[in-house]
């Protein structure tokens, strides 16, 4: 499961109304690309707790590279195919 920035963002903050996503996340091999790592390591306003939090979450798991080709022979037209 490839997890957007803005998820994992929201699943940090407290609010009861974000326990099924942290829940959901829990029970799923997460995995996050590289930009994902920066955008949401470079977010404003992270307490040291949420950083460490992110950390670990990050450490746990799967960081997909950004050297990986986006698309597979065709370019953008064989998406509308």
């Amino acid at each position: 499961m490839l997890l957007d920035s803005n998820i994992i963002i929201h699943a940090l903050r407290p609010e009861a109304r974000y326990d099924a996503v942290r829940r959901f996340i829990g029970e799923h091999a997460p995995m996050v690309s590289a930009v994902s790592y920066v955008e949401v390591l470079g977010y404003p306003d992270l307490s040291e707790s949420q950083e460490r939090a992110l950390r670990e979450f990050f450490a746990a798991a799967t960081v997909l590279s950004i050297s990986q080709p986006a698309s597979r022979g065709g370019g953008a037209a064989s998406w509308a195919a």
